[in-house]
């Protein structure tokens, strides 16, 4: 619980920054046309919104194996899967944000199939 209350104050004020630096961009381009005014918008809400993506995603209940990996197996043969440590992996929101992911890796012993946790 403490980890979500520091996470939505970080939330929070990652939101007063992009309010901040919008009023300072209006300010400078007050001849700027709805669809400038409509761009610089989802240009900085897309920075707070792969953040929160990212966060929510980290904090999400498959975020790692734990509890899963006795049961844990290879979808391609079957073979119970073994933990291989934390790796990052890059995604690309759908605004062209990149997130990186600190996640559990696993791996087949028999046929090297690798697995990021869903979710």
């Amino acid at each position: 619980m403490m980890k979500q209350e520091k996470t939505k104050a970080e939330w929070r004020k990652m939101s007063e920054e992009v309010i901040s630096r919008l009023s300072e961009w209006r300010e400078k381009n007050t001849k700027a046309t709805f669809r400038e005014i409509e761009d610089e918008v989802d240009k900085r809400l897309s920075v707070l919104r792969a953040q929160m993506i990212a966060d929510t995603a980290m904090q999400s209940a498959s975020a790692g194996w734990t509890g899963v990996e006795a049961s844990a197996t290879c979808p391609k043969c079957g073979t119970k899967l073994q933990k291989k440590g934390k790796k990052k992996r890059r995604l690309q929101t759908q605004e062209g944000q990149t997130i990186e992911l600190e996640r559990e890796y696993v791996i087949c012993p028999n046929c090297g199939q690798g697995l990021f946790p869903p979710g």
